[in-house]
C-alpha cells in the first residue's frame, strides 16, 4: 500500500485553534489532504446543521479518493453517515479540540446534550489535544451515560476509551525563529499579552483593577472578543487572525496571563512560552502539562482575583529556575508542526493498514463460507463399500 494517503477534511467550525492546527497539519503531512471548511460562528448550530451542509457539497463535488475522514466534534458524524453512507467504508477520526458535554454533575439537559457522545461512539478513533481533555472528556460520558438508562444497557464506555487517543496538535511557531534572526524587539517586563476568546472577563478586570489600585503600572496586548473587559485597562488590540503581530506581540510581552480556567489546550500558551513569556495561568485545565513542574508554584493560580493580582506582582521580579529551558523545550517538542505531523501521519497510516487488513479478513471469511455453502448444496455421492 502507498505510504501517501488521501485524507478528506471537514471543518465545520474554522477558526483559531482549529485553524492553527489544519494549516501547520495540511503543509507538514506527507499525505494529500483536501479541505472543506465552514466559518467559526455558534457551535451549537455547528453540531445541528453542518452534517446536511458537507453533505450535500460531497453529493454535488466530491469526486476524489478517501482513505480516511477527519473531522472535528463539531461535527455530528453520526448524521453524517446516515447522510453520505460512503462514507462508512473509510475509517474515520475525530479531532476533539473542546467538547459540548454537559458537566459531569449537570442536572439540566438540552437537545445537543448527547451529539458528541453519538459522533464518538460512531468514529474509528477519538483524538484529544490534551490529557486533561481526554480523561475530562470520559468522565463527563460517563456521568452522561448514566443519566441516560437507554445507554447503560449496552454501555459504550469502554469501546470510547480503547479509541481515545491523545494526540498533540502541531502549532507552528517558526515565525518566532524568524523573527528573532531579524531581531526581535526590547522585552518588556510589564507588557502583558491574553486572549480574552472564551476567558473569565469577570477574574480579569478585577485582578488587573487590583494591581492598578495597588500602583502597579502595566500595558496590555490583546487579542479575541472585547465584550466584558474593562475599558479602563490600557490595552493594545491585535486581530485573531494576525498570527505574525501575535508573534512579534509575544517577543516584546514579560508575561503570558490566562484567565481561561479549565482550558482542553491553548496553542497560544505554547507559541508564548516558545516566544519566552514568563506564564500566568489557571491550576486547572492543560496547563499543568504545559508548565514544566519547577514553576507551577509560581505561575499556576486557583481562580481567585486577589491571588493572580499578587502572582503578577512577583512574576515580574521571577528569574527563571536551572533546567527550566531543558524541561520546557522537551514539552514544546511535542508541539513542533515536523514531531507532531509526523505523529498524526504515522497513526493514520496505521489507521488504513488495520481497515485493510479487517477487510481482507472478511472477504475471506464470506469467500470461505460460500464455498462452503456451495460444497454442501451439492455434496458428492459416497460409493458403495465391497462386503466382507
Amino acid at each position: 500500500m502507498s505510504t501517501q494517503l488521501d485524507i478528506l477534511a471537514l471543518e465545520p467550525f474554522y477558526g483559531g485553534a482549529r485553524r492553527v492546527m489544519l494549516e501547520s497539519v495540511i503543509h507538514c503531512s506527507r499525505h494529500r489532504w483536501t479541505l472543506l471548511k465552514l466559518p467559526p460562528r455558534r457551535i451549537e448550530r455547528r453540531l445541528t446543521a453542518a452534517a446536511h451542509w458537507f453533505a450535500e457539497q460531497l453529493s454535488r463535488h466530491w469526486a476524489g479518493r478517501c482513505d480516511v475522514l477527519f473531522t472535528s466534534e463539531a461535527m455530528n458524524l453520526a448524521d453524517l453517515y446516515r447522510l453520505v453512507p460512503a462514507l462508512l467504508k473509510q475509517p474515520s477520526v475525530v479531532y476533539f479540540h473542546s467538547n459540548q458535554l454537559p458537566a459531569a454533575d449537570s442536572t439540566s439537559e438540552t437537545s445537543l446534550d448527547l451529539v458528541n457522545l453519538n459522533t464518538s461512539q460512531a468514529a474509528t478513533e477519538i483524538w484529544f489535544n490534551s490529557l486533561y481533555h481526554l480523561r475530562t472528556f470520559l468522565a463527563k460520558a460517563t456521568s452522561l451515560v448514566r443519566r441516560h438508562p437507554e445507554l447503560s444497557a449496552r454501555n459504550p464506555m469502554a469501546e470510547l476509551t480503547a479509541k481515545a487517543q491523545l494526540m498533540a496538535p502541531p502549532v507552528d511557531y517558526s515565525m518566532l525563529h524568524d523573527l528573532i534572526a531579524h531581531g526581535a524587539p526590547k522585552r518588556e517586563k510589564r507588557t502583558i499579552f491574553v486572549e480574552t476568546r472564551d476567558a473569565d472577563t469577570n477574574l480579569l478586570n478585577r485582578a488587573l483593577a487590583t494591581l492598578m489600585r495597588r500602583g502597579e503600572h502595566f500595558k496590555l496586548i490583546t487579542i479575541g472578543n472585547l465584550d466584558g473587559v474593562s475599558d479602563e485597562l490600557p490595552r493594545t488590540t491585535l486581530a485573531e487572525n494576525d498570527d505574525p503581530s501575535q508573534m512579534l506581540a509575544m517577543l516584546q510581552a514579560g508575561v503570558f496571563l490566562s484567565t481561561k480556567v479549565g482550558a482542553p489546550c491553548d496553542h497560544h500558551c505554547v507559541r508564548a512560552l516558545a516566544a519566552g513569556c514568563f506564564p500566568m495561568v489557571p491550576n486547572v485545565g492543560v496547563y499543568r502539562e504545559l508548565l514544566p513542574e519547577m514553576i507551577h508554584p509560581a505561575c499556576l493560580y486557583n481562580g481567585e482575583p486577589d491571588q493572580l493580582a499578587g502572582r503578577m506582582q512577583d512574576v515580574w521580579h521571577l528569574e527563571r529556575p536551572s533546567g527550566y529551558a531543558d524541561r520546557l523545550h522537551e514539552i514544546l517538542r511535542a508541539f513542533d508542526p515536523i514531531v507532531a505531523c509526523n505523529n498524526i501521519d504515522q497513526r493514520l497510516q496505521d489507521l488504513v493498514t488495520a481497515s485493510e487488513k479487517r477487510k481482507a479478513a472478511a472477504a475471506a471469511a464470506a469467500a470461505a463460507a460460500q464455498s462452503a455453502s456451495h460444497t454442501g448444496s451439492s455434496p458428492t455421492p459416497a460409493r458403495p463399500q465391497p462386503r466382507a
